[in-house]
């Protein structure tokens, strides 16, 4: 048999068995929310640091002024 034709079964038998309890397909939508959710979340956390450390950058660059003559910090 070739894993295609495996795979078929495999799916077949799970969703014969979520038929049999309903239960644990409502907890496998809820946890696939639930991840859905929280990687939303971690991307939107991960551009918020993002764009703080932009303006941290743009704020040290502004903020640290070097001397022509010797590379000085004034």
């Amino acid at each position: 048999m070739g894993a295609l034709e495996e795979g078929g079964k495999v799916a077949t038998g799970t969703v014969e068995a979520l038929k049999k309890n309903p239960i644990a397909l409502a907890l496998v939508v809820i946890n696939l929310t639930f991840l859905l959710a929280f990687a939303f979340m971690l991307r939107e956390i991960s551009q918020a640091v993002e764009r703080k450390d932009e303006l941290l950058s743009e704020l040290a660059k502004r903020c640290v002024v070097l001397s022509p003559n010797k590379g000085d910090r004034q």
